[in-house]
């Protein structure tokens, strides 16, 4: 797949050009015809006589973020965030239907349920929460729009011949707006919180003017009392830092202690995600086969991780030493949360019911769309196969 051109397309360009429907093991859900929102949900198929404790249901979305869509829903039927549960996360600019359940829910607010952006459809009862993990697969439908003719004819030829296709992390495991997550994590693992600490704070990017002029401000004063006051709101992690830094100015390592899992587990999670990527790609680059049966992964490397045996092990063991990094730096004590001890992750991703549609663009003239639609593996983003083929204009 090297040495495939990578041709110029519109991703997303309207809604509908992006559709995800969810499979789960005894599931599959389907986006309606004639997506109807600020509508009731229809309950004439539910046996209200014998309820259980969780009510599933399929929550159909346009144009929300997933958490943003939760929230919503538990809102709205008077549920905590957590008595919601779904198997996986998905786009906010697209169409999608998902299985949710509702734990012990109340039938009248069920009913009475409307929302702009949201449907529910399509309920059962359950004696099981959904949960991640649930989830199998993902179908997608995708429009690709405002494609060259030549180039439309070139690619789909390439996608046609398509098994597999490389299943690297993408740009947003990275940082999509200042893209310094490894940078980040790479200070973390070296043990030098005063540095990371700063960074996270200073480093600016691809952000609002308000966000890059606190930053700037902060890096001329290094003043964090004064920064946590002016610092925006919902920069939580930067608020976090600031706050107990405010308190103990030298304690970067307390306010990295103190900051929540999930934002210091990202820096270091980048830095795993950034050497499969290198050794995924050298390897490929090689000609070896991630195809054939016992050597189907590559590494997430951490503190307990064993090498590989012949030549993917000699690689595994250069892309780290070029990263400048051993095993042992992966078991940061003095955090116990990141003592990573490592794992495998899928070299390759088998794509699935693939078909191939090219027409006449209707919103772009003299060029063509190409309409696309798959089905992945849970935990494999639709982009990540696109981005083989596509740069998204």
């Amino acid at each position: 797949m090297k040495d495939i051109e990578i041709v110029p397309a519109k991703l997303k360009y309207k809604i509908k050009d992006f559709i995800v429907e969810e499979i789960g093991e005894k599931w599959n859900t389907k986006i309606s015809t004639d997506f109807q929102p600020n509508s009731n949900p229809n309950l004439d198929n539910l046996d209200l006589s014998t309820p259980k404790e969780f009510l599933c249901c399929e929550m159909e979305k346009q144009d929300i973020d997933h958490f943003s869509a939760i929230k919503e829903v538990a809102n709205l039927l008077n549920k905590r965030i957590d008595e919601i549960g779904y198997a996986g996360t998905k786009d906010k600019q697209a169409q999608t239907s998902q299985r949710i359940s509702i734990f012990n829910p109340d039938i009248e607010k069920i009913k009475t349920f409307s929302h702009p952006k949201i449907v529910l459809k399509n309920f059962k009862w359950s004696k099981r929460k959904i949960k991640m993990g649930y989830l199998e697969s993902n179908h997608f439908k995708i429009v690709l729009r405002d494609v060259d003719k030549k180039d439309a004819m070139k690619v789909t030829k390439h996608i046609r011949n398509l098994e597999w296709f490389p299943n690297y992390f993408g740009p947003q495991r990275f940082g999509s707006q200042r893209g310094n997550n490894v940078k980040i994590g790479k200070l973390i693992l070296k043990r030098k919180f005063k540095e990371a600490v700063w960074t996270i704070l200073t480093d600016t990017g691809n952000e609002r003017d308000d966000i890059n002029e606190s930053r700037l401000r902060l890096e001329r004063e290094k003043d964090f009392k004064e920064a946590a006051k002016y610092f925006p709101p919902y920069l939580k992690l930067e608020k976090q830092l600031l706050y107990h830094l405010s308190k103990d100015p030298e304690n970067f390592l307390g306010a990295i202690r103190k900051s929540e899992r999930k934002n210091m587990l990202m820096f270091v999670n980048a830095v795993q995600s950034k050497i499969f990527n290198d050794i995924l790609e050298q390897a490929l680059e090689e000609g070896l086969n991630f195809t054939k049966k016992g050597q189907t992964s590559c590494l997430l490397v951490g503190y307990k991780t064993r090498f590989y045996d012949g030549r993917l092990g000699e690689i595994e063991q250069q892309v780290l030493a070029n990263h400048n990094l051993k095993l042992e730096d992966f078991n940061v004590e003095e955090i116990s949360y990141l003592r990573i001890k490592g794992s495998f992750r899928k070299a390759v991703t088998e794509i699935k019911n693939l078909q191939i549609e090219t027409s006449d663009d209707d919103e772009f003239e003299g060029s063509k769309k190409i309409g696309l639609e798959f089905t992945l593996p849970s935990g494999v983003y639709a982009t990540t196969f696109l981005e083989n083929f596509f740069n998204f204009t």
